[in-house]
């Protein structure tokens, strides 16, 4: 069974400091080669879980894509205290439309 050390949380320190007291992995980033650079860590460091903010894991789509054929890590993004960027949202749609061949979740109401 996994440990809570296992899951990472990756963006701006100040929005993740929350997670610390659960005994997960915060790793508060400034820039986009910072967040890759933790996420890459995250990854070779066996990671289970990987949270990453919408406002760096949006920019980072790509290197995050090229996790996508492992079992894990999970690698998913989360809205920032400014609220939610439909990124993640959008991401699981197109997944989804991808496996069932239809868009069956539609388009994310604002």
């Amino acid at each position: 069974m996994a440990g809570l050390n296992q899951i990472f949380f990756i963006g701006e320190q100040d929005q993740l400091r929350g997670f610390t007291v659960l005994g997960t992995t915060v790793v508060g980033v400034n820039s986009i080669h910072e967040a890759e650079e933790a996420l890459k860590q995250a990854v070779s460091g066996g990671a289970v879980a990987i949270f990453i903010t919408e406002e760096f894991g949006g920019k980072m789509l790509d290197t995050i894509a090229s996790y996508a054929d492992r079992p894990l890590p999970v690698i998913t993004l989360i809205p920032s205290s400014a609220g939610s960027k439909g990124i993640a949202y959008e991401r699981i749609r197109r997944m989804v439309e991808r496996a069932v061949g239809a868009d069956v979740l539609g388009k994310e109401e604002k």
